[in-house]
């Protein structure tokens, strides 16, 4: 059995001729196609980085109302004279003060994991990092606050006194990060330089 395997001729393509003024043409219709998808595409990342930079000022912004009525009363707290007090009413207020203290607590860790998944332009991330930083210190005054009344509670006055004075420390570190921040957004702001402080 003789299998004959048919032969194929290769076929032959149109030469195909460009002129001069078509290859301009289509070179000149490239660049213009790569000019417009450059540009689409920085349009594209401002729009992005506008849209985060808001969603970030916005958290942050929730985060400062919030905290701030919570700060007003710890600051309320911290001012009231507890001298005239009797033991009844100094138990009140510890009670009140831990209460708030544990308030603040769950609110300062609810705004850090929410400003902490923010997305932010690179120029950004130095304000987002300080601010997170300013609502860590702001939790562990306020867990050091909450640990002074729970001392207080079990009658170890001599702890209450050393976690009043490390709430004390951190509220510091807290006011400093807060300084922080503002620098860092103003910096972002202004497009990579601020003034010296």
């Amino acid at each position: 059995m003789d299998l004959k395997v048919p032969k194929f001729e290769k076929p032959k393509l149109p030469k195909i001729t460009v002129t001069r003024k078509q290859a301009l043409t289509a070179a000149g219709t490239a660049v213009f196609v790569v000019l417009i998808a450059l540009v689409g595409g920085m349009l594209l990342l401002d729009y992005t980085g506008d849209r985060q930079v808001a969603t970030f000022g916005s958290h942050v912004a929730a985060s400062e109302a919030d905290l701030s009525l919570v700060s007003g009363k710890v600051s309320s707290l911290m001012r009231s004279s507890s001298d005239d007090l009797s033991v009844a009413e100094c138990d009140a207020y510890m009670r009140e003060f831990a209460a708030v203290a544990d308030y603040g607590m769950r609110v300062t860790a609810y705004h850090r994991q929410i400003v902490g998944a923010d997305r932010v332009p690179e120029a950004y991330a130095g304000a987002q990092s300080a601010y997170i930083r300013a609502l860590d210190n702001l939790n562990r005054a306020f867990s050091l606050w909450s640990s002074a009344a729970a001392a207080y509670d079990a009658e170890a006055y001599t702890a209450a006194k050393e976690n009043l004075a490390r709430a004390d420390q951190a509220w510091k570190e807290y006011t400093a990060a807060i300084e922080d921040y503002d620098r860092e957004l103003r910096i972002a702001e202004e497009g990579g330089w601020a003034p010296p402080a």
